[in-house]
């Protein structure tokens, strides 16, 4: 049943002690930012975050408030995003106080054809500003991670013991694929990979909740050839790694400038085979046994 206006009781779609009225303005930053990107208007997009606000993207980037919020995704507008649309759905909204609510969103990106690309999950928190408006003053964006798949409960305990959280771990494998969508279907159905995130261009991401695997699209007028293409470890520290390839006499570790959200530095093997170095984690799922973010 729905609840007067200016009530203070508990709403049924997730608010607490706030009054609708209140629930429905910090709902619509997030329709504001929708209709932002839809437009490719970046500006748009960063007028619902405060001037100061602390915001972390997927890859644990920090831009420097509106201003940098606005401009990383006026980047991403003009770039892989062109032509994309935000789903994005607040979930729940918890007054802490008459003037601060923590927000749990979800959203989804999909591509111009209809293609959904990838669903993010964020918490944030708004304040009410002196104009009685409300902004978002922090924002903490995620890939939520696959479920790892559960043994059955007749099976035998095969677990083996984790590495140590010193020593890195291979967690990704990469394949250039004429059809990345068919090469999804085949791992999904054979080997039921969970497929967590898509690429504009056509690239698929799965998981067997302890790899991931990239299908990486091939472009035809690219000199990459199809097939086996990388593999990536998921490290501690990249300074001391670094020192680690450096001292065995392979090159620095080059940062990698991608607006993918799995590793930041590419890497290779004293016979020239390149693989990837992320702090964050490949965006697939951690084990349970992992101890360290992804």
């Amino acid at each position: 049943m729905q609840q007067p206006e200016g009530t203070n009781a508990p709403a049924q779609d997730g608010t607490e002690d706030g009054t609708h009225d209140d629930a429905r303005a910090i709902r619509a930053l997030w329709a504001e930012m929708a209709r932002g990107w839809a437009a490719g208007d970046a500006a748009l997009f960063a007028a619902s975050f405060a001037e100061d606000c602390d915001f972390t993207t997927v890859r644990g980037d920090k831009p420097p408030g509106r201003a940098g919020i606005a401009a990383g995704h006026d980047a991403l507008f003009r770039g892989p995003y062109a032509g994309t649309v935000l789903d994005a759905r607040v979930v729940a909204v918890r007054f802490l106080r008459p003037d601060f609510a923590t927000v749990e969103a979800e959203s989804t990106i999909t591509a111009p054809d209809g293609q959904p690309l990838t669903t993010t999950h964020a918490l944030a928190v708004v304040e009410r500003t002196a104009e009685g408006g409300w902004l978002i003053s922090a924002f903490h964006n995620m890939i939520p991670a696959p479920r790892p798949a559960q043994p059955a409960p007749d099976s035998k305990d095969s677990t083996v013991a984790e590495p140590t959280a010193a020593r890195p771990r291979l967690r990704h494998l990469a394949i250039v694929a004429r059809d990345p969508e068919k090469l999804t279907e085949f791992y999904s159905s054979v080997f039921a990979m969970e497929l967590f995130h898509r690429d504009p261009d056509g690239s698929c991401f799965l998981s067997d909740g302890y790899l991931s695997l990239a299908l990486i699209k091939h472009q035809l007028d690219g000199e990459t050839p199809v097939g086996f293409n990388h593999f990536g470890f998921h490290i501690e520290d990249t300074a001391a790694t670094t020192e680690a390839l450096v001292a065995a006499g392979t090159p620095k570790p080059a940062e990698r400038f991608t607006n993918r959200p799995f590793a930041e530095y590419r890497a290779m093997d004293p016979e020239g085979n390149w693989f990837d170095l992320s702090e964050h984690g490949f965006g697939g799922p951690r084990p349970p046994s992992d101890s360290t973010g992804s």
